[in-house]
């Protein structure tokens, strides 16, 4: 206790030497040091004493947590009150100070702090809230930010500064998604239009672009209506879709990112329709890249790939192929839309950490303000991060995470995601009706009336038999064809999936069985000639003139109203 009494005397010294001397405001902060150190030598020696009544360190180390917490609560301000410098709170200039020590001139506050919980290391006393935790901004806030970057926009009298403030505009959003809805309600998809009318260049067209992709606005399409291309998934089995394209492409005159505003994969689907519609390959550059992908990562011997099965799940090298897709697209999805030929594009994955298994979209647009899909998606992500969800076929390649959800291949859930097209397509051209609809299938054999599969007794099928039944059921590609075929009004939907001599897995890579799908490809575009002339006169439709007429009149009311 004679610890306590000496401080307090001190203390008591030090205060009346504070009130003594008051004729100068350098003795005022000097006599204020002082009575900041004395208190906490006070503390230390208390401190001391508490940890002398007691052998349990554990008390001891929560009297330190309660110290640290309490340092952590106390406003830095305050010291620059009591004449701390906020310099003087450097980790370079930190003295420490013994309980014994005398007093010098110059000492900083926090030295009394690391000389108290020295003793303790190799503790480290944790970062306070206030510098780890991320600042939340009202809403308030970010409509008030919205405001300022439109203000600034519509301000600027040059090119180059509208380019600078309209970039501005696209990372606010990116930053900030919910500013999307207070950006339509002040105005920006009419501002932005009207800046679109005046500048032509590429650089500005592509950045209007992107800013409208986020905005959640689409301009009208090319033709008469909405053309949507649809791929299913099929692994390797993706060159017959590779070989029906070139008949399309042969028969229009033009490349397929010119003959849909609308591209949905899944899987091997997805893969084809970034090669051919976000990146803009030709078929024949598309094909080379989609086969040299396949046989690097499918090339596994059979020891290996059990033991990758075994320790990661996944047959194949996950890390490999998360290299070769990164490196093949360096794109996020929003920024795709700045070459104006660019498609809109979304690939589908299965959600499989939910209550419920749910599909998930990779868009690279945002829907228009007040409008909701009935399938949860996103913008925010890279191009490969999308292909890689959707192509993560079970035992195959690993579960891919993004955030707080789990992808696997959307082929476990819609495999052929040609309806998902038209119900995305028709929420952001609502009042555009489609013009034609083509959906290409990877494959399929000719089922055999007579084959039947043996049960394992006179009453009951294998656990085997019904699980392959269920997963070919969740997985059938014809069902949806034959539900849109009803509904879709006729002439508008075409749907081509060959016949195979042999069902092949998606991991062939074998040159002759390559071939043998080319043939196979070559003999259903045969029989099946008239259908692809079909299909290519109807993507080939111009705009009429009361199109025309009717977008503008569209546009000079957006503009104007």
């Amino acid at each position: 206790m004679e610890y306590l009494c000496r401080s307090r005397a001190c203390l008591s010294a030090a205060g009346r030497r504070c009130f003594a001397d008051s004729s100068s405001p350098d003795s005022l902060k000097m006599h204020a040091k002082t009575v900041i150190l004395t208190q906490w030598k006070l503390i230390n020696h208390l401190k001391s004493y508490l940890a002398k009544l007691t052998s349990d360190t554990g008390f001891e180390n929560a009297l330190n947590r309660e110290f640290a917490h309490f340092l952590q609560k106390v406003d830095p301000k305050t010291y620059g009150k009591l004449g701390v410098s906020a310099a003087s709170l450097e980790p370079k200039q930190v003295q420490e100070i013994g309980p014994n020590e005398p007093e010098r001139s110059g000492l900083s506050f926090p030295s009394v702090f690391g000389k108290m919980f020295k003793d303790n290391e190799p503790k480290q006393v944790p970062e306070p809230k206030w510098k780890t935790a991320k600042p939340s901004i009202s809403k308030e806030s970010v409509l008030s930010r919205t405001t300022h970057v439109l203000t600034a926009l519509a301000l600027a009298d040059t090119e180059a500064i509208k380019l600078e403030r309209m970039e501005d505009l696209i990372s606010h959003l990116k930053q900030y998604p919910e500013a999307k809805h207070g950006a339509v309600k002040e105005g920006a998809v009419r501002l932005l239009l009207r800046i679109k009318r005046k500048h032509k260049g590429l650089e500005a067209q592509g950045v209007l672009n992107e800013a409208f992709a986020l905005l959640g606005h689409a301009g009208p399409v090319a033709g008469n209506g909405i053309r949507i291309l649809s791929i299913d998934g099929g692994g390797t089995r993706g060159v017959l879709v590779i070989e029906m394209l070139r008949k399309l492409e042969e028969l229009s005159g033009k490349p397929v990112y010119e003959m849909f505003d609308f591209i949905c994969g899944v899987s091997t689907g997805a893969i084809l329709g970034s090669l051919i519609g976000l990146k803009q390959h030709s078929l024949d550059e598309a094909d080379d890249i989609y086969k040299r992908l396949s046989s690097q990562i499918f090339t596994q011997t059979p020891f290996k790939g059990t033991s990758n099965l075994v320790l990661s799940q996944s047959y194949y090298d996950t890390e490999l192929w998360e290299k070769m897709l990164s490196e093949q697209w360096d794109k996020t999805l929003i920024e795709t839309n700045r070459n104006p030929k660019c498609p809109k594009y979304c690939a589908v994955s299965a959600v499989v950490n939910h209550s419920r298994i749910s599909a998930y979209l990779f868009r690279n647009y945002s829907l228009p303000w007040r409008v909701q899909s009935q399938y949860i998606g996103g913008t925010d992500h890279q191009v490969w991060e999308a292909v890689r969800a959707s192509s993560a076929a079970p035992t195959y390649f690993e579960e891919f995470k993004i955030g707080n959800m789990i992808h696997q291949d959307g082929g476990i859930l819609v495999n052929n995601p040609t309806a998902i097209a038209v119900h995305e397509a028709k929420l952001l051209w609502p009042s555009t009706p489609i013009q034609c609809v083509v959906s290409f299938g990877t494959g399929r054999t000719v089922p055999n009336p007579m084959e039947t599969v043996a049960p394992t007794s006179s009453s009951s099928t294998s656990w085997k038999h019904k699980f392959l039944a269920i997963l070919d059921s969740a997985t059938d590609t014809e069902g949806v064809h034959a539900m849109l075929s009803d509904l879709l009004p006729e002439g508008t939907y075409y749907r081509f999936n060959p016949y195979l001599t042999e069902m092949f897995s998606m991991s062939e890579i074998e040159p002759m069985k390559f071939e043998q799908l080319e043939r196979d490809a070559i003999m259903y575009l045969r029989r099946n000639e008239d259908k692809f002339h079909d299909a290519a006169k109807k993507l080939s439709q111009s705009k009429s003139l009361k199109k025309k007429t009717t977008d503008w009149l569209n546009m000079q009311w957006q503009i104007y109203a």
